[in-house]
């Protein structure tokens, strides 16, 4: 509950810091990480992958939906990242994944097109996520 509290937090940090509205409707996923990391990976290289791969990528075959990584910053999560994705509506974010969080037909074309860059990402260690989303009531 604490973690979803400080997401919150930022979130509305940044709808405010960048003019960024969320919109009564709107749907955030969120995807707390666990990563572990080969020995010879440093972060920066995983981060890295992430800036220049990762978000351009779910750009580019979800428009509907705008990416942010986050990183945790308080005493008992600075080192926990979380992947989170806004989608204008709950009808957005259908295209691509049924209730039960399986892929439609879309969804289904976004995981075909990010099965390469997985692999990659599993060169580098081993990386686990929960994927939860949440609506925007108020």
């Amino acid at each position: 509950m604490r973690k979803l509290l400080i997401v919150t937090a930022l979130l509305l940090f940044a709808g405010i810091a960048f003019g960024q509205s969320f919109q009564k409707g709107g749907v955030f996923g969120i995807h707390e990480w666990s990563l572990k990391l080969n020995p010879d990976v440093t972060m920066n290289q995983f981060l890295e992958l992430w800036e220049k791969v990762y978000l351009p990528a779910a750009e580019k075959t979800q428009p509907e939906m705008t990416p942010f990584l986050l990183k945790g910053i308080g005493k008992d999560n600075k080192y926990d990242y979380v992947g989170l994705y806004y989608y204008e509506s709950i009808e957005a974010l259908r295209k691509y994944w049924n209730e039960d969080g399986t892929p439609t037909e879309k969804g289904a074309a976004v995981m075909e097109a990010f099965g390469p860059l997985l692999e990659e990402i599993s060169k580098l260690g081993e990386f686990k996520y929960t994927a939860k989303d949440y609506i925007i009531l108020l």
